[in-house]
């Protein structure tokens, strides 16, 4: 029997593997099913803003992907309003449901449309993709708490109109409990927490426990918030609902324009991405949705292996180790740096720290306008940012050797203490006051200042102030501790930045990228050199001045010789006509960040600036008119009532996706209105985005005594495109487009009449 016994025990564990072999893998995410959705839609259909044919097959293609997935999907087609911008666009946002055993549901949240200028392949293809392909790999699971919701909005490049339309959906609002958006700014790294929703504290945590790849941090919600930017984010965090806001910002500067294209989108940021946000929803997955905190949290990844993230409660324990230790530790450093060798030497050791601070940020800004006043042109760093940076880090050390050395060659008195305790003496006051400020101003950003405070203050209270050997210990372990937090944050928000402020209409000031340097060279350089001061050098002080010298000309060379602008890195330049009514010209704008005309050989004569706009921008030109309006004045109704006067103006477009606007004379303001408005440039403007192909109608109800001044309304239509122009993007063969990027619009101004029509 016994024999029996054992004989079948091989016999069940191989059965259980076979049985194991034969059942179904659980799906993964795919990066090839990722990048086939972002082909199609970047590459096959390609542009896709709001109203246009290819807006509409991007849509059917979505849902039929959705209903292969075994989702329930509709459409809902709606007027969407914001009224805080007087705009109105007619949209199409999809969604799509999955039931789970709760009807409590998860959102994965994107946009289908793109701007005019750009194919989208991130910017939201990217986003769409990783939410099919998410949907796919989550919706499949037969265990799931709780329902999936699948919501790709319409018209978000039109000004959040989608997601205006989509919070006026019942179920959706009903249903909907917490939701990723998956948004990009760039096409490359792992996309990146940088925004959460209200009541978010609890839904951080399963990003930080099982996403893959975690890349995030608070301090990120601290920069956003000051960024002219938004996303659907923006509105369905009004609406209470906690989410997490992902998005790549590495190699941004396709966004928005023609070069972002399917190949431009790196693999490894598809796959990380996507691995993150499944394993973020399976976890919330877990939760229950309806939990909600007042609190925000605290979260930060480590070189995109772990995420760890707290409370405020933390976060406030922290601030108040890091004050309370590193005000004790400064004491205790002072005191020791002044048994050493006097308060007078100290004191010099202060004057010495301030002025070579002063010349490294000095040498950095001088850099920044040097290289910019030798190239003439605005953004001479735009395209090759890494030999900028390098430039800069060379000339900031040079410039703090250079007073080092200086102090060594006046009499021994003059000689400021060479101590790894007075450097600490003199660096904490200044982490102290950063950390104290952030703390109070922007806590989500304070751990960058506390962390490494708290483990200097710690430290250097544990260890005898005079010994060189523990002080030095003590620094490298704070030195790990701040590079670990801030090199590679440091290193991708200035890549970032210069790809942001190159594209944004201001010249960028020379002392932001010295600045963002200097913030890092606070908190790392200190505890470097505390850990190096008074050691035997292992290099001659000549032959390190030499050697900073050749690195600082050799990255001065690179940084003139290269170009400003490339194919991949292309200057933004924008084109405008405007056609008045019956004017048999038209007043084309062609403008940049940078001076200058360039344009292809054939193109138009007779140039001019505005006179009332900055010198390098806006080059005005008067050229025959671009033909015929995209849009019809079917009718102009005025009817006097005992109030005053109601106005009906019915519009119908030629062309699918123009923008059209009412605009009344100034200081005319319509008591009621059945479209939103606001003031723009004094005059009262309401707009309609992507109207339908049968056309939009405004009534609208003015006071007694306006009447003839209602009669000169104005309506203006605006297209992206230039009708006569190249290409998909319809543009002029005379507009360089090797190392440029285009915006290219028209506008009609129409003065309809009412006995007229």
């Amino acid at each position: 029997m016994r024999h029996r016994r054992m004989c079948a025990i091989p016999l069940v564990f191989f059965s259980i593997c076979f049985i194991s072999a034969c059942a179904r893998p659980a799906p993964r995410f795919s990066v090839e099913n990722a990048r086939a959705h972002v082909e199609m839609l970047a590459g096959t259909i390609g542009s896709r803003p709001v109203g246009t044919p290819e807006n509409e097959r991007a849509r059917q293609y979505i849902v039929d992907q959705l209903r292969i997935y075994g989702f329930e999907v509709r459409v809902q087609e709606v007027d969407a309003r914001l009224a805080e911008a007087g705009t109105t666009a007619h949209v199409n946002n999809i969604i799509a449901v999955k039931a789970g055993a709760s009807r409590d549901a998860i959102g994965l949240v994107s946009h289908y449309d793109s701007v005019p200028e750009a194919p989208g392949a991130t910017d939201d293809g990217f986003g769409v993709a990783v939410s099919l392909e998410a949907a796919r790999v989550f919706g499949a699971r037969t265990d799931r708490r709780h329902s999936l919701m699948v919501l790709v909005t319409d018209g978000e490049e039109a000004g959040l109109m989608g997601a205006a339309g989509l919070v006026t959906d019942r179920e959706v609002m009903d249903r909907l409990q917490a939701y990723v958006n998956v948004e990009s700014i760039g096409s490359s790294g792992t996309a990146m927490l940088f925004e959460t929703g209200p009541g978010n504290a609890w839904i951080v945590k399963p990003w930080a426990r099982e996403a893959p790849h975690p890349r995030g941090a608070s301090f990120a919600i601290e920069v956003y918030r000051r960024l002219p930017n938004d996303t659907d984010f923006s509105i369905l965090k009004r609406q209470e609902i906690p989410g997490l806001n992902l998005a790549p910002i590495g190699d941004s500067y396709a966004y928005h324009t023609a070069r972002d294209t399917p190949d431009r989108l790196s693999t490894g940021t598809l796959r990380s991405s996507g691995e993150n946000v499944v394993g973020t929803i399976e976890a919330m997955d877990a939760l229950d949705l309806r939990t909600r905190s007042a609190s925000e949290p605290t979260f930060f990844d480590v070189g995109g292996t772990i995420a760890f993230t707290w409370g405020p409660v933390v976060s406030v324990g922290t601030a108040l180790l890091a004050l309370l230790t590193g005000i004790l530790a400064w004491v205790k450093t002072t005191a020791a740096s002044i048994r050493i060798e006097g308060v007078w030497r100290w004191l010099l050791s202060l004057v010495w720290a301030v002025i070579g601070l002063a010349l490294v940020a000095s040498a950095m800004i001088g850099a920044t306008w040097a290289l910019r006043e030798a190239r003439e042109v605005y953004h001479p760093w735009y395209a090759h940012p890494a030999r900028f940076f390098l430039f800069l880090v060379a000339t900031g050390i040079l410039a703090g050797w250079a007073a080092s050395r200086l102090g060594a060659l006046l009499p021994s008195r003059a000689h400021g203490l060479r101590h790894p305790i007075v450097v600490w003496s003199l660096t904490l006051p200044v982490w102290l006051g950063l950390a104290g400020v952030l703390a109070w101003k922007a806590p989500g950003a304070a751990f960058l200042w506390t962390l490494p405070l708290a483990s200097a203050g710690v430290l250097l209270l544990l260890v005898k102030a005079e010994s060189t050997a523990a002080v030095r210990v003590v620094s490298l372990i704070v030195f790990g501790i701040a590079g670990t937090l801030w090199l590679r944050n440091t290193v991708d928000l200035a890549f970032f930045a210069v790809a942001i402020f190159g594209r944004l209409p201001f010249i960028t000031p020379v002392a932001v990228y010295g600045g963002l340097l200097l913030a890092c060279g606070v908190m790392v350089a200190p505890p470097f050199m505390a850990t190096c001061v008074a050691a035997r050098p292992l290099i001659r002080p000549s032959l390190i001045t030499a050697s900073l010298l050749v690195l600082v000309v050799v990255f001065a060379g690179l940084s003139y010789a290269a170009p400003a602008y490339t194919y991949a890195q292309p200057l933004r330049r924008f084109v405008h006509v405007l056609t008045e009514p019956d004017a048999t010209t038209a007043t084309w704008e062609v403008g940049s960040v940078e001076p200058g005309l360039d344009l292809h050989e054939g193109a138009p004569r007779g140039w001019y600036r505005a006179s009332d706009v900055p010198p390098a921008s806006i080059p005005w030109g008067r050229l025959p008119a671009l033909g015929p309006a995209p849009l019809d004045i079917a009718s102009f109704t005025t009817q006097p009532v005992v109030a005053g006067t109601e106005v009906s103006v019915t519009a119908v477009p030629r062309r699918r996706g123009v923008v059209v606007s009412f605009v009344l004379p100034v200081g005319v303001t319509p008591a009621r209105s059945s479209l939103p408005g606001v003031l723009r440039l004094g005059r009262w403007t309401a707009t309609y985005i992507a109207p339908r192909a049968d056309g939009i109608t405004w009534h609208a109800s003015f006071r007694a005594g306006q009447d003839a001044a209602v009669r000169q309304a104005l309506v203006v239509v605006t297209a992206r495109r230039i009708p006569g122009g190249g290409g998909w993007q319809q543009l002029p063969a005379w507009l360089p487009q090797e190392t440029a990027v285009w915006t290219a619009s028209a506008s009609w101004v129409l003065a309809p009449r009412p006995d007229a029509i």
